[in-house]
């Protein structure tokens, strides 16, 4: 979007705005790209033209004598419009053109003291004015005289700004929100067309039926001039946009940069009363009698003929000309992705199709007409009543949130009141602030949630009036990582993944004896319709399907979820046996005080080569294999929870005398198993290592000798209560 400092600054006269508005526009969340002088001419002055003569010793020379506020003078030209009785812009001696510096200068035979200016010698891109660039500027407008600045009057000292907007803001694109906004943030006033509604002067006979376009509103004009103020066309060019010389059409282009609404005018004396909006396929000639073929693109139409692309571009067969004196202006608001797709259709992007393919809302299109009719009425032309103009429409309602405000404004609720100015500044933008809720202005269709509400309040406050925090640096901690899936690599298994879910068959295989197998209520097909009980069955699938393909070493693991989302490890190997087994087991748990009893109660694990993992008399796990009967597979399995092992000091005092042993003999009966003992042993004392040294039976009485390793003090203890 390109701004004029002096243009704008019209709309709030109260202050005077200077290059710093920069770091305004930068604050109130946009981005300017650019801020350049507009000109870099300096000292130019205004001359009437008194007399135009041949030079007799020059085949292309002019003698211009100039009357200026100080005198005459006189400068020569080349070019051959210096008119008697206008006014121009010359470089008197003196005056300066970046480093270049007028002075006089003989030329043959007679003094030229200075240059006589074209509007590119200004600093004005000729392709965007209608005016011959070979040709002096030569004017006859009202308001401008000797004493007339021609810096002030012809925008030279202005000030371009080049800014970029969000994209899901289509009506900051004008001068209208932008100009409001600034206003507000400088606490002045904004200056705008007067609400009073005006006198119409006839009554349109067009009868608009929106069709396809959600809104499609028509004024109509009596046209008295043809041709654009000097000033409108200079404005349009410092704009980067090339102005035609034509009063409406150039109109339609001050409207879309005044107010957003993207505008179009036709010759009302070539389409007939009736107008709507349809979907169109077939060919139409674009203005500049361009023929194109196009599919489903939003049209305009009256009762014979296509009139325009909404939003697109306008058609020859309703063009308007310096000769048309009756005009229809249409603004309408059409769904922004069929705008995008007409003018990809014509293979041509203009400033109206790009604006319509952001989105023009509602509010953005009567702000449009309003200001067509007052520009109109202001040029003393005549107007008719709107056609089909919509009723502005209250804006997005959001709840207020005062909580959320506060959290990310970082601050507590009772320190708000510094946004206190912040709301009247959002009150003079339209917002209307209540106690439970936000009402955002008509136009602003980009607001939906208290979220979009937040950012208008730090627009406003400043990002930069948020003071920054330095984040909290602890120094670097290094976690514990669970090395078990390292462990297990390390012990030569390798890992797999298999699927959580399975069939009811096979959820019955249930060591754990959870009481309620979870089934799904949907589900992909009957091989997956319940959660798994355990992780061994479906790591026996993995392992068949080795086999059957000559892999015949099985060394797997697997950490994964079973029943109610709890994990366990589970393994499988046929290289590894029980003992070994149980080795790596005992060393991923990483704990003294698990045991391992038989288990011999469940019907598919297979009772005599199988034991529970017990841990504080609760089964953590088991380890063995499963009965024939439920897979025939001939491998070891282990299925254990993922528990967390006993606290290990990091660091504690190395004892360096030796460890102590001591052997004790424990008779019991033929049935018994020696595990009861040996918890018995390590509730007394903390031990290292103990061991089976010895079995003797005799009778109904088998005598186990223990051999047990600890510290001296903790064999002590053991002493005490087994040597009595």
């Amino acid at each position: 979007m390109i701004i004029s400092l002096k243009e704008l600054n019209k709309f709030m006269s109260d202050i005077k705005l200077d290059v710093n508005i920069e770091k305004v526009i930068n604050s109130i969340g946009y981005e300017v790209e650019s801020i350049t002088k507009f000109s870099d001419v300096e000292g130019v002055k205004i001359g009437k033209v008194l007399d135009v003569s041949k030079n007799e010793n020059s085949k292309n020379l002019w003698i211009v004598k100039l009357q200026t506020k100080d005198g005459e003078t006189t400068i020569q030209t080349t070019a051959t419009n210096a008119t008697v009785g206008c006014y121009t812009v010359f470089f008197p001696v003196g005056a300066k053109k970046g480093d270049i510096v007028f002075a006089a200068k003989t030329m043959a035979g007679i003094e030229s003291r200075g240059m006589m200016a074209g509007f590119n010698e200004l600093g004005y891109d000729a392709s965007k004015l209608p005016f011959n660039p070979d040709d002096l500027i030569m004017t006859k407008e009202k308001g401008i005289n000797l004493e007339t600045d021609p810096v002030s009057y012809f925008g030279l000292d202005d000030y371009i700004i080049d800014v970029t907007t969000p994209a899901n803001r289509s009506d900051i694109n004008s001068y209208y929100v932008l100009g409001q906004e600034i206003a507000a943030y400088y606490g002045t006033k904004f200056h705008w067309i007067s609400d009073k509604e005006l006198k119409v002067d006839f009554k349109s006979k067009l009868n608009v039926n929106r069709g396809l376009a959600k809104e499609l509103s028509f004024i109509e004009s009596k046209i008295n001039k043809s041709h654009t103020p000097l000033q409108d066309i200079l404005f349009l060019a410092r704009h980067g946009v090339e102005a035609k010389n034509n009063y409406v059409i150039d109109l339609t282009n001050l409207n879309l940069i005044l107010t957003g609404a993207p505008t179009h005018a036709y010759d009302r004396d070539l389409i007939d009363n009736e107008i709507t909006c349809i979907d169109y396929s077939g060919n139409v000639t674009l203005l500049g009698n361009k023929d194109v073929e196009v599919k489903n693109v939003l049209a305009i139409k009256d009762n014979e003929k296509v009139i325009s692309l909404g939003c697109v571009m306008g058609c020859e067969s309703s063009a308007v000309t310096q000769q048309s004196r009756n005009i229809a202006f249409e603004i309408g608001n059409f769904d922004s992705k069929l705008v995008r797709h007409g003018a990809k259709e014509i293979k041509l992007d203009s400033a109206s199709s790009i604006q319509g393919g952001r989105g023009v809302n509602r509010e953005t299109l009567i702000i449009g007409m309003k200001y067509l009719a007052h520009r109109l009425k202001k040029d003393n032309n005549l107007i008719s009543n709107f056609i089909n103009l919509p009723k502005s429409k209250k804006g997005t309602p959001v709840i207020q949130n005062r909580k959320k405000l506060a959290l990310y404004a970082n601050c507590d609720v009772k320190d708000l009141k510094k946004f206190k100015d912040v709301e009247q500044k959002l009150e003079t933008i339209g917002f209307g602030i209540q106690k439970n809720r936000i009402v955002a202005p008509a136009y602003r269709s980009d607001i939906s949630n208290f979220e979009d509400i937040i950012e208008e309040y730090f627009r406003f406050y400043g990002y930069d009036n948020f003071k920054p925090i330095a984040p909290k640096l602890d120094p670097f901690k290094v976690g514990k990582s669970n090395l078990n899936k390292n462990s297990l690599q390390a012990m030569g298994y390798q890992e797999i993944r298999t699927f959580t879910l399975t069939d009811k068959e096979q959820a019955k295989f249930n060591p754990f004896g959870y009481e309620k197998t979870i089934e799904l209520e949907t589900f992909v097909s009957k091989e997956r319709e319940a959660i798994r009980n355990s992780i061994i069955p479906s790591m026996l699938e993995a392992a068949e399907y080795n086999l059957k393909r000559r892999i015949d070493d099985i060394n797997f693991f697997e950490n994964g979820m079973i029943n109610n989302n709890e994990y366990v490890y589970g393994i499988v190997t046929n290289e590894k046996s029980f003992n070994e087994l149980k080795r790596d087991v005992f060393n991923i748990l990483r704990t003294k005080n698990i045991q391992f009893m038989p288990f011999s109660n469940n019907q598919f694990i297979h009772p005599n080569v199988s034991a529970k993992i017990m841990l504080n008399n609760e089964m953590i796990g088991w380890i063995g294999k499963v009965h024939p009967n439920f897979n025939k597979i001939d491998v070891f399995v282990a299925e254990f929870k993922d528990i967390h092992s006993d606290q290990i000091k990091e660091f504690e005092d190395y004892d360096h005398n030796p460890l102590k042993s001591i052997d004790l003999t424990f008779n019991l009966q033929l049935n018994e198993n020696i595990d009861n003992t040996i918890t018995r042993i390590k509730s007394v004392a903390k031990i290292f290592k103990i061991k089976q040294i010895d079995k003797f039976i005799k009778d109904s009485i088998k005598a186990v000798t223990l051999r047990v390793f600890s510290t001296n003090e903790e064999i002590d203890k053991i002493n005490k209560e087994f040597n009595k």
